[in-house]
């Protein structure tokens, strides 16, 4: 929705700015070279008070877009906060993906304590292609859920990771804080976006605008190669030690804590 909207916009914006153009490219011919009389001057100056009124008018509509993007986004994470990613498991002809799940929880996670009867939906994403899909898991409870990401880092080095479940806003604003700040620099919590600065501050975002402002701040940062860890799986990507105040977050669990 909030593509088409802002395509729409855009769109309207070109339309008059076009038509701006060549009406003051019309004004200079009539008063190139001379005074203009003054009913031309002003009708200059009532074009550009129309001018200034219209440019308002669209940052006011771009302003409204975004809020209603952004609105319409929270409600769509708040709808996936039960939802986590599973990548790298291999497709199988006829796989029972629950089945599947409950088998690395248990031997692979040592989570005995969720099964099959704690998983809600179970089903791969997109289309058939070489590498093996992603398995989207929704769970009943937010509780098993987290119980899941938390120990996530005991699949490092089976090749099976886990990721949040981001909307496109937010992983078009994880993907570019990662390729701006580093891979080990940026991970997700709950829909939000943490982003350590080469200052080694901490901040949260959660949308382009916010990272555009990191970004003028901090334009200068290591390059650290391509991002192949799949999006809101930092601890794979970091390391067992990169990120010891998530731990502590992790251990004294607040659900509002983000």
């Amino acid at each position: 929705m909030e593509s088409k909207l802002a395509a729409s916009f855009e769109a309207m914006k070109e339309i008059l700015l076009s038509r701006m153009s060549a009406h003051e490219e019309k004004l200079e011919k009539v008063t190139a070279g001379n005074p203009p009389p003054a009913d031309i001057a002003e009708l200059q100056s009532e074009y550009c008070e129309f001018k200034r009124f219209v440019l308002d008018t669209l940052y006011s509509f771009r302003m409204q877009i975004e809020l209603l993007s952004q609105g319409h986004d929270r409600h769509e994470t708040v709808m996936r906060r039960k939802v986590l990613l599973v990548h790298g498991v291999p497709e199988a002809k006829q796989e029972k993906l629950p089945d599947v799940i409950t088998a690395i929880l248990h031997n692979r996670m040592k989570l005995t304590e969720v099964g099959r009867s704690n998983i809600h939906v179970c089903h791969r994403l997109g289309q058939s292609n070489r590498s093996p899909r992603p398995i989207l898991v929704r769970f009943f409870t937010t509780e098993h859920r987290h119980l899941v990401w938390d120990n996530k880092k005991s699949l490092k080095g089976s090749g099976i990771t886990i990721s949040e479940f981001l909307t496109q806003m937010r992983h078009r604003a994880f993907t570019a804080a990662r390729k701006h700040f580093g891979v080990t620099n940026c991970w997700s919590v709950e829909g939000k976006i943490i982003i350590i600065a080469p200052d080694k501050s901490r901040h949260k975002i959660e949308y382009m605008s916010e990272l555009e402002v990191l970004i003028n701040k901090f334009r200068r940062c290591p390059s650290v190669g391509d991002d192949t860890v799949p999006a809101g799986d930092p601890g794979l990507a970091a390391g067992a030690g990169a990120d010891p105040l998530a731990k502590t977050q992790r251990r004294t669990r607040n659900p509002r804590r983000i």
